[in-house]
């Protein structure tokens, strides 16, 4: 696989409409698939966009026949590739129970797809040429509720080059001990399953992000990892808690290794309560990769040649007591750092604490997700009815806290609404996050939900949406957003063009500065003496220099760059090609 770094991007909900100072967006060409859903109960609860090259990737699902495609089930997917100006290039059905959760940029115009299934799916190919992939099984038929991952790798045109599945089964040394001990194991519906959340780039190979109870092992068996237990003597039973992964792969899409693994303790390492690994996201840039989580009880970390115990203290009666902790690891020295944060407390009847997602921008780590009563990453802010969606900055070089901030969305009676978050976006200085104030009853949308923060300072401004957003993808000069109606019978993709300010020199000062060659293999010339500052797609400083001339760009590998000039304090930003 080709170095690639994806850039998560924002757009808006509507052509024309400005999201903040620093981006606006202009035009905007959209394909709405409306009616694909018959019931809105099988949409899923975020549609998957990438970028990769100047084509834009859309999954989603779909229960009623559109574009040739007739789904086998209540939840077929879709993986559609477009062109710029959103004409439809080719799309290929996942057929059978299957929702795509994750999307990575091969680097060669293809794309890297993942998600999870169950029974038999079969994974379309625009040559013909598709593959079986069969879920969990049990006395040799398929379990339905029992989910399995999937990663599966498709060129430019569309062409299923290599699928790889990830399998949980039944931990055997839960059983044994259950048996040895006269308790009962407890693998019941949805006791064994394997998701995955997010693929990520490190060192040039793909990775996956899962979660998963029960066991799953490397593709010849060699390296199995369990995901931990506890028994409940008072009622007699050995159960499995949940617990995280990262995943490697090979070209072949087999997985070869375990590079973190976070789990609870085994019963027999005295484990008597639910303890588990309740979310986790990561990131990478390079070799460098970082791993956030909420846990609950004792948590084992392995992360390369660490191993380190998580320890957050059980409640004494009711509720759960909370954990945030994250891993800086890095692939080529294996040395690891664990960071443990404010354990809080939460009620029993309310659960919307999570990390979302993370992203590397500079020299922060951006953390999105959900929160109760106080935030872990900062305990002086406190959640506005029953949860809020927060954005949290976390310095690469110590792991403190920079700042976080908080939406403070007042989402009504915490008995009968809650806030939830189906997704963030970064750009540059400024991070979006975007959600729905629900009804915990029926899942019943009440409002949209959609903020931007500037990464300088944590400054948050709501942007009064009016769809509810479902997705968001973006490569640096150009945006797209999933976004529906409610009720639900469809999704809407929007293109957006150029950012203003990244293609364009638009400050008076900075108009007479040029930039050149374009693209450029060594050295970098600017016009006129200015502060420069070289930016990955994923907004991670790679160079810079002060009332320079010119810039050596030799070391950085090809691909699309962004470049801040500063004059006279007038900023603006261009885009380079480095060859």
């Amino acid at each position: 696989m080709k170095k690639t770094v994806l850039c998560m991007a924002l757009a808006a909900l509507s052509a024309g409409s400005a999201l903040n100072a620093a981006v606006s967006l202009t035009g905007g060409t959209s394909v709405s698939l409306s009616g694909i859903l018959a019931d809105a109960e099988n949409a899923p609860a975020k549609n998957v966009m990438a970028y990769s090259g100047n084509s834009l990737y859309a999954s989603g699902n779909f229960d009623t026949a559109f574009g040739e495609m007739s789904p086998l089930t209540t939840s077929d997917a879709f993986i559609i590739k477009y062109s710029t100006g959103m004409v439809e290039q080719w799309k290929v059905q996942l057929m059978g129970s299957a929702t795509v959760s994750a999307m990575l940029a091969d680097g060669d115009g293809g794309i890297y797809v993942a998600g999870t299934y169950a029974d038999e799916v079969v994974v379309g190919s625009t040559d013909g040429n598709t593959k079986t992939i069969n879920g969990y099984e049990e006395y040799g038929e398929p379990v339905a509720f029992k989910a399995a991952s999937f990663v599966a790798h498709y060129n430019a045109e569309g062409v299923l080059l290599a699928v790889g599945t990830i399998m949980p089964t039944q931990d055997a040394e839960l059983n044994n001990y259950a048996t040895e001990n006269g308790l009962w194991a407890m693998i019941l519906e949805g006791d064994t399953y394997c998701r995955v959340s997010k693929l990520l780039d490190l060192n040039g190979s793909v990775h996956a992000v899962v979660d998963f109870k029960g066991a799953i092992s490397t593709a010849d068996n060699s390296v199995a990892v369990a995901s931990g237990s506890y028994a409940n003597v008072e009622f007699g039973l050995a159960a499995p808690s949940a617990a995280g992964a990262v995943v490697e792969f090979n070209d072949a899409l087999e997985v070869v290794s375990f590079p973190v693994v976070l789990k609870s303790r085994f019963c027999g390492d005295g484990n008597t309560a639910d303890e588990n690994v309740s979310s986790l996201t990561a990131a990478a840039v390079g070799s460098q990769l970082y791993v956030a989580f909420n846990s609950v009880g004792t948590i084992n970390v392995s992360a390369y040649n660490t191993s380190e115990q998580v320890v957050n203290e059980m409640p004494v009666e009711g509720g759960h007591n909370y954990g945030y902790t994250i891993v800086s690891a890095n692939a080529e020295t294996k040395e690891a750092q664990v960071k443990n944060y404010t354990t809080v407390s939460v009620s029993e009847d309310t659960q919307a604490t999570s990390i979302g997602d993370m992203e590397v921008a500079g020299d922060k780590l951006i953390v999105t997700g959900m929160f109760q009563t106080a935030l872990g990453f900062d305990s002086d802010i406190t959640a506005t009815s029953s949860s809020d969606m927060y954005v949290a900055a976390i310095n690469t070089s110590d792991l403190n806290t920079a700042w976080a901030v908080a939406t403070g969305y007042n989402e009504g009676d915490a008995n009968d609404y809650n806030e939830a978050i189906t997704g963030s976006a970064i750009f540059g200085d400024v991070a979006y996050i975007y959600g729905c104030n629900e009804q915990k009853s029926d899942r019943a949308k009440q409002a949209s939900l959609f903020y931007s923060v500037d990464l300088a300072d944590g400054t948050i401004e709501n942007m009064n949406p009016e769809d509810y957003i479902f997705g968001m993808a973006g490569d640096g000069t150009s945006a797209a957003t999933a976004h529906t109606t409610v009720p639900v019978s469809g999704i809407t993709f929007t293109a957006y063009g150029e950012f203003a300010g990244v293609d364009n020199i638009a400050a008076d000062k900075t108009q007479q500065v040029s930039v050149y060659p374009n693209p450029v293999a060594d050295v970098l010339n600017f016009s006129l003496p200015c502060d420069a500052q070289v930016y990955a797609l994923d907004g991670s400083l790679m160079l810079s220099a002060a009332d320079a001339k010119s810039l050596d760009v030799t070391g950085l590998t090809g691909g699309v760059y962004i470049v801040k000039i500063t004059v006279a304090g007038e900023t603006s930003y261009i885009k380079i090609m480095k060859k």
